[in-house]
């Protein structure tokens, strides 16, 4: 994968990451809480409450895999 493909690919997947407030719905909704979801993923829950707040967001493969945690949970 070139360049060009990488930056292309990565801007796909921010725009697949929701809004701060839909995460925090997504969660809830399931039943889960920040220390919960960040066990899941393997982060601190300071993470979860940074992304949650859109403080912060996560990149590589923490952003592929939080993003894949709230389909799961959008679908769940």
């Amino acid at each position: 994968m070139n360049v060009t493909e990488r930056v292309k690919a990565r801007i796909h997947v921010h725009r697949s990451l929701p809004e701060p407030a839909q995460r925090v719905a997504l969660r809830k909704r399931a039943g889960l809480t920040q220390k919960e979801l960040a066990e899941i993923l393997g982060v601190d829950r300071t993470a979860v409450a940074h992304w949650e707040a859109g403080r912060r967001n996560p990149d590589g493969k923490r952003l592929e895999s939080y993003i894949e945690a709230l389909q799961v949970l959008e679908a769940a």
